[in-house]
C-alpha cells in the first residue's frame, strides 16, 4: 500500500525560543523575534499556536516550476510500468500561475504507483513544491532576529561583563583592605601617641618633683608654690602635690626641715603638709631636723602638730639624736598639745578623706554612665552598619539580575550606580563603627581605671596584697587587646592573680597555648617547646597556670631542658629579636614551622602570661611580671 502523501515529507519541527524570548519580562522591549540557529531546520509552514497542524496551499505565482521542485527534492524516476507524465519540456510550457496536473495518456484519472511502496511521483512533486514555496515565504516574512543566547557575540557581552564586574569586586577588596590597613594604622598611631604622651606626662612629673623638692630644701618659696600649683591644675602628684616625696618617702616639708628653711616649713604646714609623715628609714621631719642640729626649725614644727614620740625603724627618738640646745625644746614641749593638734588634724585629714572619696565616687559614676552612653552609641552604629551592608547586598542581588537577565544596559548601569552608592554608606557606617566601639573602649578604661582607684584607696586588707585590681569583664581589655596599651608600656609580661579561678576558665576558651605546670605532660620538653614556638608562630598567648602552688622557683629549670637560659629570653624578649626563636625549630617540626611562615605583625601579637590562684604570689614572681589582681565582683 502506497505511503501517504501527508507522510512524503513530515513537515521541520519549529525551534525552542531562547529565555529572553521565552519570558517576556526578560526580553528587551522592541527585540525582534529570535532567529533560528544555523542548521536547524527552517519551518515548512506558518503556525498560528504551539498546537496548529501545517496546513498545504497551492504554489504561488513565485514559487517554483515543477521540475525545478523535483530537481531540488531530488524525485526519483517513476518505476516501469507506471503512468506515463509529462516530460520536462511540456511542463514548461504550462502558462505561468496555472497548476500542473500530469494525466495518462487517453485517461483522465489520477496517476497511481502500480507496485506497493513506491511513492507516487506527482505527490512528491507537489509536496516539494509546497515546501519550497512555504520555505520562502517564512523567510520573506521573518523580521531581524537577536542572537541566540549561545552565539559568540552573546557570550562575548557575558564575558565581558563578567570580567568587569570580577575587576569591580577586586577593586572593591582591595579597597576594603586598604581602608582596614588605613583604620589599624590610624589606632597603632594613636596608641602610639598615647604611650608618648603617657611618658612625656611621667617624664615631666619626675622633674617637676624633683624641682620642688630641691626648692623645698632651698627655701626658694616662689618656686614651691608655683610648682605645686602647676601640679594641681595638671593633675599631677596626686594624690596632694603639697606632700610631694621622692623615691624613699621624704616629702617636701621633710626636705625644708632637714635644709632649715623657716619660712618654707611655716608656708608648706599651712597649706596642709603632714607633720609626721615618715621617709628614709621612718623619720619624721621633726627627726630629721633634730638630728641635723636645725633648731630654728623645730618649734615650728611641734606647733604645726610634729609628735616627738615618733622614732625612726630603729626605736631612736628626736631627743636621743638631738644636740642639746635642741633637746631642750623637745623636753620642755607639752606633748597635750601635740594630742590636740593630732585630733585636729585627723579630723582635717578624714574631712580630705570623705571629699576625695566622694570625689572619687563621682568619677566612677561619670565614668559608669560614659560607658553606658558609649555602648548605646555602639549599638546602635553596629546596628546601622547592619543595615547599611543588607542594603548593599540587596543592590548587588539587583545588578547581579540585571546582568543574568540581560536588561537593557540603562537600567543595568542605574542598578550599578546604586550599588557604589550603597558602598559609599557601608563605608562611612564602618568609620562610625570604628569609631564608637574605640570611644566605648576608651571609656571602659577610664573606668577601670577609677575602680583601680577606688580600690587602692579603699581595698582595706587587700589594700597591701600585690597587682593592680582588674575587673574579670575587662581581662579581655587588658590582657588580649592592650586597651590603652598599658601592658605594652610596663615591657613585662602579664601576672593574672585570680583565686576565684574564672580567669583560667576564661584563658582556656580564648584561643591560648595553655600550659598546665602541674601537668608532667604539658611540661614535657618537646611539649612545652610546640607550645611555646607556635603561640609565636600564630600570634597569640601562652599561658602558664602556676595553679595555687609556689612553683615559680622551679620554672627555670624546666624551661632550660628545653633550652638553657629559654625562661629568662622569654622574660626580657630577646627570644622574640632577630629571629632568635628558630633556635626552637625542629625538623620533626615540618614545612608549617618553616621560618620563613613567622610573620613579624604575629610575632609582635605573641603574649606570655603567667596565671596563679595563690592569694599572695612569689616575691620574685610579681618583681618580674606585670602584676593583675583579678576583681570577681566590683
Amino acid at each position: 500500500m502506497p505511503p501517504k502523501e501527508a507522510d512524503d515529507k513530515a513537515p521541520a519541527v519549529k525551534p525552542a525560543a531562547p529565555r529572553a524570548a521565552a519570558s517576556p519580562s526578560r526580553a528587551r522591549p522592541g527585540a525582534a523575534a529570535p532567529k533560528p540557529a544555523t542548521g536547524a531546520a527552517k519551518p515548512a509552514v506558518t503556525t498560528t499556536g504551539a498546537a496548529a497542524k501545517p496546513t498545504l496551499k497551492p504554489a504561488s505565482s513565485s514559487a517554483p516550476s515543477t521540475a525545478t521542485a523535483m530537481k531540488s527534492s531530488g524525485a526519483t524516476k517513476p518505476a516501469a510500468g507506471a503512468s506515463k507524465v509529462p516530460s520536462a519540456s511540456s511542463t514548461s510550457s504550462v502558462s505561468k500561475g496555472s497548476t500542473a496536473k500530469p494525466v495518462a495518456k487517453g485517461s483522465t484519472a489520477a496517476p497511481t504507483a502500480k507496485k506497493a511502496g513506491t511513492p507516487a511521483p506527482a505527490a512528491k512533486k507537489k509536496a516539494a513544491a509546497v515546501d519550497a514555496a512555504a520555505s520562502a515565504t517564512t523567510e520573506a516574512a521573518s523580521p531581524p532576529t537577536v542572537p541566540a543566547e549561545d552565539s559568540p557575540e552573546v557570550l562575548a557581552r557575558k564575558a565581558e561583563q563578567e570580567l568587569k564586574l570580577a575587576e569591580e569586586l577586586e577593586a572593591l577588596r582591595k579597597a576594603a583592605w586598604a581602608a582596614q590597613l588605613e583604620f589599624e594604622r590610624k589606632q597603632e598611631a594613636k596608641r602610639h601617641a598615647a604611650r608618648e604622651e603617657e611618658a612625656r606626662r611621667k617624664k615631666e612629673e619626675a622633674a617637676l618633683r624633683k624641682k620642688l623638692l630641691e626648692a623645698a630644701y632651698d627655701g626658694e618659696d616662689e618656686e614651691v608654690r608655683k610648682g605645686i600649683a602647676r601640679a594641681k591644675e595638671a593633675g599631677m602628684l596626686k594624690p596632694d602635690p603639697v606632700d610631694t616625696a621622692d623615691g624613699h618617702g621624704n616629702t617636701l616639708l621633710s626636705e625644708a626641715a632637714a635644709g632649715g628653711v623657716e619660712s618654707t616649713v611655716a608656708m608648706l604646714l599651712e597649706m596642709g603638709a603632714d607633720p609626721n609623715s615618715r621617709g628614709e628609714f621612718k623619720r619624721t621631719p621633726l627627726w630629721r631636723a633634730a638630728f641635723l642640729g636645725k633648731a630654728e626649725v623645730v618649734p615650728l614644727l611641734l606647733e604645726g602638730g610634729a609628735d616627738p614620740r615618733i622614732g625612726n625603724e630603729g626605736g631612736e627618738l628626736p631627743d636621743h639624736v638631738a644636740a642639746e640646745p635642741i633637746k631642750g625644746v623637745l623636753k620642755d614641749w607639752d606633748v597635750a598639745k601635740t594630742d590636740a593638734l593630732l585630733q585636729k588634724f585627723e579630723a582635717i585629714r578624714l574631712e580630705r578623706a570623705a571629699a576625695a572619696s566622694a570625689e572619687r565616687a563621682y568619677a566612677v559614676k561619670g565614668a559608669e554612665a560614659s560607658v553606658t552612653a558609649c555602648e548605646e552609641a555602639h549599638n546602635k552604629a553596629q546596628l546601622a552598619l547592619k543595615h547599611a551592608r543588607m542594603e548593599l547586598e540587596k543592590r548587588i542581588f539587583e545588578y547581579d539580575t540585571c546582568v543574568e537577565e540581560k536588561k537593557p544596559d540603562s537600567l543595568t548601569q542605574a542598578a550599578l550606580d546604586q550599588v557604589h552608592v550603597a558602598e559609599k554608606v557601608v563605608d562611612e557606617a564602618r568609620a562610625r563603627a570604628a569609631e564608637a566601639s574605640h570611644a566605648l573602649d576608651e571609656s571602659r578604661l577610664r573606668l577601670r581605671e577609677e575602680v583601680e582607684q577606688v580600690a587602692a584607696d579603699e581595698g582595706g586588707a587587700d589594700a597591701a596584697l600585690p597587682g593592680i585590681p582588674v575587673p574579670i569583664k575587662a581581662l579581655n581589655d587588658v590582657l588580649i587587646r592592650d586597651v590603652g596599651g598599658k601592658l605594652a608600656a610596663s615591657s613585662k609580661w602579664p601576672l593574672v592573680v585570680d583565686t576565684s579561678g574564672q580567669a583560667s576558665v576564661f584563658l582556656r576558651y580564648q584561643d591560648t597555648n595553655y600550659v598546665n605546670a602541674l601537668n608532667a605532660r604539658h611540661m614535657e620538653p618537646h611539649t612545652l617547646r610546640r607550645s611555646l614556638l607556635g603561640a609565636i608562630r600564630y600570634g597569640k598567648a601562652m599561658v602558664l597556670d602556676l595553679q595555687d602552688c609556689d612553683l615559680w622557683p622551679e620554672m627555670p629549670r624546666m624551661f632550660d631542658q628545653v633550652q638553657q637560659g629559654l625562661l629568662g629570653k622569654v622574660l626580657d624578649r630577646s627570644l622574640l629579636k632577630n629571629e632568635a626563636f628558630a633556635s626552637l625549630i625542629r625538623a620533626e617540626d615540618g614545612e608549617e614551622y618553616d621560618i620563613n611562615k613567622f610573620q613579624d605583625i604575629r610575632i609582635r601579637s605573641f603574649v606570655f602570661i603567667v596565671l596563679t590562684s595563690a592569694r599572695r604570689p612569689n616575691k620574685d614572681l610579681v618583681e618580674a611580671m606585670y602584676t593583675l589582681r583579678v576583681m570577681v565582683a566590683v
